[in-house]
């Protein structure tokens, strides 16, 4: 799960709205200058600086153990088209306000246009909603069913390894 929130965050949660780009206005240099990078403190080390995310969807050919390096090189390239993360406390707390702030209000895009935005769907925004207490109601058979998923995805990667 915590891979989930990092992948999420790494594309929304953004002070300024962040564009999606479709058809004719979508390239490869667009698409990976929406995208953010997140300062995780030490959690980076860990998952091999997985908080470099820009350079590492501008260059993916770039090992993991120069992502730093090239990010630092390419943020004055770059310049305002790069969006400095921040620097976290010695745990990444401050993440969780992106992330919140981003559920709030990031629920879905326009089905129409070539450049997009996220919205909010009010219905989500009324606490009274019924189509919200339901969901509610759901957590926790969602949580079960997503551990399961989890287990199948686990259980078929070490059938895969062990048929290598």
């Amino acid at each position: 799960m915590w891979l989930d929130f990092v992948t999420y965050l790494h594309h929304h949660g953004h002070e300024e709205k962040l564009p999606w780009y479709r058809g004719k206005e979508w390239s490869y240099l667009r698409g990976g200058l929406r995208t953010l990078d997140r300062d995780y403190e030490w959690i980076n080390n860990i998952h091999l600086d997985i908080g470099t995310h820009v350079i590492h969807h501008l260059f993916p050919q770039i090992p993991h153990y120069h992502l730093v390096e090239a990010t630092e090189a390419a943020k004055p390239v770059l310049g305002k088209y790069y969006r400095d993360p921040g620097q976290s406390g010695s745990l990444p707390f401050h993440l969780i306000g992106s992330l919140i702030r981003s559920l709030k209000k990031d629920h879905h895009v326009s089905d129409t246009g070539d450049v997009v935005y996220y919205q909010a769907d009010p219905e989500l925004r009324n606490p009274s909603n019924s189509k919200v207490s339901l969901m509610l109601h759901k957590i926790p058979q969602l949580t079960r069913i997503l551990g399961r998923i989890q287990a199948l995805r686990l259980e078929l990667a070490c059938l895969t390894i062990s048929k290598l």
